[in-house]
């Protein structure tokens, strides 16, 4: 009687996911800026740019890879388009869409206007990846402002779960409040390491308890130093205004800080290197902020998230008693512009 041949098993070993194949979604000052970041950083194998066609300037992007690419040696392939068709088959797009904030203007001004723009660009992205499963569909990294409602409004007219979904807004502000503390108590500011929740703007909710020092709680350290907590409370507050500051200053929105910032999600999701970063994620039932009279299935907030190669791979739920009533109030301001836009996506688009 012969033995069975038994088969070896496969040797090749599970590897984590790398999502090499990158685009930029828009012509704006941090989309350009996105993409330096990226080539000096050599993150991705190949960055695809994309400009619509704009009268009298039909191919921006090709134009401005091209310069770039004279004057770039080493690094990922560079592509830029002004065809919608070059940004199927990627791994991760970053969508930096919309009209930038001016003078005079809170986020809240271009609500109207920025849902219609970022609806328009999610449509086209859920038809270039229409009969995808989740393994082939890229993640989407929204910034357009206000930015915990349009990554809301990406998750809704695109139709990706809410993994591949996230916003850029928490990494900006926290460096920027990392940055202020630091100079208050006289130490480098890539010592100070800090979290903060809710929505990008003047609701934000930023906390002492959720920054350190060195791994040294901050609380700590400030009394160690002599240091009055109110007066880094003051601080924090006067950083949480960083983008009103810097738009009174210049006249329009701030680019480098934000490209860095996205940037830094950037990294995590294109190396499949897991992280805990402050990100504007797709909450439902985390942390209690959705309440049944909301009429609301789900709204975008800033959150502690672990994102990786396979979008927010997992929120986390700290401990927030402390802070609850501006987390609530922070909540109840999103939901506002949430209705407003899931308004105008039911009246302009047919999105329910």
């Amino acid at each position: 009687m012969m033995e069975e041949l038994v088969m070896p098993s496969c040797r090749v070993p599970i590897r984590t996911k790398e999502r090499d194949k990158v685009g930029v979604w828009g012509f704006g000052n941090v989309s350009r800026d996105v993409v330096l970041s990226l080539v000096s950083q050599n993150l991705g194998k190949e960055i695809v740019f994309y400009s619509r066609p704009k009268e009298g300037y039909p191919n921006r992007a090709g134009a401005w890879i091209e310069d770039l690419k004279a004057n770039v040696r080493t690094g990922p392939r560079l592509l830029g388009t002004n065809s919608v068709e070059d940004m199927a088959g990627l791994d991760v797009i970053f969508i930096g869409v919309g009209v930038p904030r001016k003078r005079g203007q809170s986020r809240r001004d271009l609500l109207e206007i920025n849902t219609g723009v970022i609806a328009k660009t999610s449509l086209q992205i859920r038809e270039l990846y229409q009969g995808c499963n989740t393994e082939q569909k890229p993640i989407l990294v929204f910034m357009g402002n206000p930015v915990t409602c349009m990554t809301w409004v990406g998750y809704k007219a695109s139709g990706f779960p809410k993994q591949n979904v996230m916003g850029q807004a928490g990494n900006l502000d926290s460096r920027r409040i990392c940055h202020a503390i630091a100079k208050v108590v006289g130490i480098s500011s890539a010592n100070v390491h800090g979290i903060v929740f809710g929505e990008h703007g003047d609701s934000m909710v930023a906390s002492a308890a959720h920054f350190s020092v060195s791994g040294i709680p901050l609380r700590t350290f400030l009394k160690s130093e002599g240091i009055d907590e109110q007066e880094i409370t003051n601080v924090i507050e006067n950083a949480k205004k960083g983008g009103t500051h810097f738009v009174n200053e210049v006249g329009q929105s701030a680019s480098a800080g934000p490209a860095r910032a996205a940037t830094e999600m950037l990294r995590a999701i294109i190396t499949g290197q897991a992280e805990v970063q402050p990100v504007v994620a797709i909450l439902e039932r985390e942390y209690g902020l959705l309440k049944e009279k909301d009429g609301l299935g789900s709204f975008g907030f800033g959150v502690p998230a672990l994102i990786g190669a396979y979008g927010v791979e997992k929120i986390y739920g700290l401990d927030i008693e402390e802070i609850r009533p501006d987390l609530e109030r922070s909540a109840n301001l999103v939901k506002q512009d949430i209705r407003a836009a899931a308004d105008l996506l039911d009246k302009e688009f047919g999105i329910l």
